[in-house]
């Protein structure tokens, strides 16, 4: 492209030097970019003396083609420039599959505040990767781990709370429990990526490695295996909150708190940051710090 444009401004300006003055570069980087053209071609576009410049027949081909390929992409440039800064179009969310209430809610609120922002939302398949979310196509991501990629920009937004539960039929022909080393004696419903359970009382810690009866990479599934009272299971408090509400689920050994983990929103690395994805960061910082999880 750089030399495209050298090419197509020693003809506009009809010399080398003032090409090299509009650009802002050497008489001899031009001279080098046309010679490059050239080579690369395997034809002469343009005769060239200390006094004058003209085209070859390939030249005068080749300079409508360059000049039109350049102006179109000045065109895309301000378009893409002017929907950054104005904050328009789609933007792409990725989020893990038991965040669906509360995302979609968030994302129905920032629809209607920016009604010429379209959100997509993308459920589930959020890779530990740093990079894994734009490698799918999302603008924006919430990961519940740390991103180990300082490059990527990510906030922190909140604090995930877990809860340790099971059926009441499940419970009522279940070995008791009071400690975190009787969940030995019970069946273990599991998440892939989450395979060892933690707890604390008074600041003392329990690490508890469960080997599943059932195991998926998705808390819902799990959630839905508790409820049918296939064994326990550590899920965040959310997804199972109204379960618990209404006796479909409870909780076990309240006296340990299970240790949670923390929400994460994150974008791509660099300057440039369209307008659209500084705002919907900025909102889910702000949603969730007046709708705690």
């Amino acid at each position: 492209m750089n030399a495209m444009q050298a090419f197509v401004e020693a003809v506009k300006q009809r010399s080398l030097g003032g090409a090299a003055q509009h650009l802002g570069i050497s008489r001899t980087l031009v001279s080098r970019h046309i010679q490059a053209l050239e080579d690369e071609l395997g034809v002469r576009l343009m005769n060239r003396t200390t006094r004058s410049l003209s085209l070859t027949e390939a030249g005068q081909s080749y300079y409508h083609f360059c000049d039109d390929i350049l102006t179109r992409v000045e065109e895309m440039d301000r378009q893409i420039s002017s929907e950054a800064a104005e904050a328009r179009g789609e933007i792409s969310v990725l989020a893990p599959k038991w965040l669906q209430a509360p995302i979609t809610h968030l994302l129905t609120a920032f629809a209607k505040r920016h009604t010429e922002i379209r959100p997509r939302l993308v459920l589930g398949g959020v890779a530990q990767t740093a990079y894994g979310f734009l490698e799918q196509g999302c603008d924006i991501a919430l990961h519940t781990r740390p991103i180990p990629d300082s490059r990527i920009i990510a906030r922190r937004i909140a604090d995930i709370p877990y809860c340790l539960c099971g059926s009441a039929d499940y419970l009522a022909t279940a070995a008791p429990l009071t400690h975190p080393t009787d969940l030995a004696k019970h069946a273990a419903l599991v998440h892939f990526a989450y395979h060892t359970w933690q707890f604390e009382q008074g600041g003392r810690e329990e690490r508890f490695q469960p080997t599943p009866a059932f195991s998926t990479n998705t808390f819902s599934a799990l959630r839905d295996a508790a409820v049918d009272s296939l064994g326990l299971s550590l899920l965040p408090v959310p997804l199972v909150r109204d379960d618990l509400a209404q006796g479909r689920l409870r909780a076990v050994l309240p006296e340990w708190t299970p240790f949670g983990q923390t929400l994460y929103v994150a974008i791509a690395p660099g300057s440039g940051v369209p307008a659209k994805v500084t705002l919907l960061m900025n909102f889910v910082v702000e949603w969730f710090g007046k709708h705690p999880l």
